[in-house]
């Protein structure tokens, strides 16, 4: 999950689902605090076996592993871009978002065309709620990568969270035409033509997500049948 061509989005999902709610989600979880760790002497091995120690420990979830050894990859080689961005990936996991927000911009002084780590900074500033911040990191993203679903698709939910439903439906449309089983979009569009009053094109929506499945979080199902619900009244 945190390779150069991923992103963290159980954080992404769980922030668009609650689209409709009018608010922005929190990581789960208290947060940890933004200390730095003790000073230690300098890690053996070579930085590449730490950053694949970093990416292993963070895709089962051992968030204390992974932040060490991605910190041991920086210690050997404070220039990996990718080791920036996988720590900066373990930071947001833990809540941690301004000690995130510079582990991305750090990724990004060292590689500026690396377009998830613009995309995943773009996730950090949607939870702070500067949404002007957040869309401008998916813009950049995108310049990058314009044929990118993922972050089309969170470019269009900072559009709706903004009420600017005109800029959301291109960018949803684009995105489902790109990736048409990213269940995501289907949620998105949903909560677009609601707004647009479009009861059966939302109905549609709604009921295709549901047929594709939950995405990156299974309580989505719950918020798209809720909505299903409220619809066919």
């Amino acid at each position: 999950m945190v390779s150069m061509k991923s992103r963290s989005y159980w954080l992404i999902w769980l922030a668009f689902v609650l689209v409709l709610a009018g608010c922005v989600s929190s990581p789960e979880g208290p947060a940890a605090k933004d200390t730095p760790p003790p000073a230690a002497t300098r890690p053996t091995g070579s930085a590449a076996e730490h950053l694949a120690a970093g990416e292993a420990a963070l895709n089962r979830n051992d968030l204390a592993a992974a932040e060490q050894a991605f910190r041991n990859a920086l210690a050997l080689d404070p220039k990996s871009a990718q080791a920036h961005f996988g720590l900066g990936n373990v930071l947001v996991r833990q809540g941690r978002l301004v000690p995130a927000e510079e582990s991305y911009k750090a990724a990004l002084a060292l590689d500026p065309n690396l377009a998830v780590a613009h995309a995943n900074l773009g996730v950090v500033y949607y939870q702070m709620g500067d949404l002007k911040k957040a869309a401008q990191s998916y813009e950049a993203a995108l310049r990058i990568k314009p044929d990118d679903a993922e972050t089309l698709y969170l470019l269009a939910g900072v559009r709706l969270q903004e009420n600017d439903l005109a800029a959301a439906e291109p960018l949803l449309l684009k995105a489902r035409d790109l990736k048409p089983d990213l269940p995501e979009v289907y949620y998105g569009l949903g909560a677009l033509y609601k707004l647009k009053g479009q009861k059966a094109e939302a109905i549609a929506a709604f009921e295709k997500f549901l047929a594709i499945g939950p995405g990156q979080d299974p309580a989505a199902m719950n918020y798209a049948r809720q909505e299903l619900e409220g619809l066919k009244k």
